[in-house]
C-alpha cells in the first residue's frame, strides 16, 4: 500500500469530554485530510476494550486508537485496559494505540490556553482553573458547559496546546502526563506509513 493512501481511523473515546474534544479537533481541520476519522464513545474506561474488540472484528478501519484518562493511582482500570488490548494482538501495541491523559483530559484541554499542570481529576478541584481559562464556572461536565468550552478550542490555540504538551511527561505514571502529542503529530502528516507500522503488529 502506498504511503499516501487514505486511511480510515476510529477513535474509541472513554467519555463525553474525550468524545467532544476529538470531534472539535476534527471540526478545526488540524489533521491531514488523508485521514477519515470516526469517533465512538465508550462512556466508561471499563467499556473501552469491548468496543475496541467489536470494532476491530466487525468494522473496516485501517487503525483503531483509544483516548482515555488514566484515573488516579494505582491506575488499576487503565492497566487492565492495557492488558486486554495486549491480549488482542500477537505483539504488544498498547503504546501505539492507547493515548491517555493523566490525571484527566482536562489537562489537554486547558493546555490550549496556558501551561497547566493538573494534579487531580476532580472537577471541583479544577473548577477555578477551568473558569479562569474558559469562563465556565462551577464545571460539572454537563452538555452546555462542554459545548461552551469546545467552542473555545481553535486551530490557532491547537498550536499552543501542542507546545505546552511538549513540556510534560509521556509516562502515564507521572502527574501530569500525556502521550497524545505523538498521535496528533502523526495525524498531521501525509505520510501514513506510521499506520502500517502499527498494523503489522496485529
Amino acid at each position: 500500500m502506498a504511503k499516501n493512501s487514505p486511511k480510515k481511523i476510529c477513535f474509541v473515546c472513554e467519555g463525553e469530554e474525550e468524545f467532544d474534544y476529538i470531534n472539535q479537533l476534527k471540526e478545526c481541520k488540524v489533521w491531514n485530510s488523508i485521514y477519515n476519522i470516526k469517533v465512538k464513545k465508550a462512556k466508561s474506561i471499563d467499556s473501552i476494550s469491548a468496543i475496541y474488540d467489536y470494532t476491530f472484528k466487525n468494522d473496516n478501519y485501517d487503525l483503531i486508537v483509544i483516548f482515555c484518562d488514566t484515573e488516579l493511582e494505582p491506575y488499576e482500570q487503565f492497566k487492565n485496559l492495557r492488558n486486554k488490548i495486549k491480549q488482542n494482538h500477537e505483539k504488544d501495541i498498547t503504546n501505539d494505540v492507547i493515548y491517555f491523559a493523566n490525571p484527566c483530559t482536562m489537562q489537554v484541554i486547558l493546555s490550549h490556553f496556558d501551561k497547566v499542570h493538573l494534579t487531580n481529576n476532580s472537577k471541583v478541584a479544577n473548577s477555578k482553573l477551568i473558569q479562569k481559562y474558559t469562563g465556565v464556572s462551577d464545571y460539572r461536565a454537563n452538555e452546555k458547559q462542554r459545548n461552551s468550552i469546545m467552542k473555545k478550542i481553535t486551530k490557532e490555540n491547537y498550536e499552543t496546546m501542542k507546545q505546552n504538551l511538549k513540556e510534560i511527561s509521556t509516562n502515564y505514571n507521572d502527574v501530569p502526563s500525556t502521550n497524545l502529542l505523538i498521535l496528533l503529530n502523526n495525524l498531521e502528516s501525509s505520510d501514513t506509513l506510521w499506520v502500517d507500522k502499527i498494523t503489522k503488529k496485529y
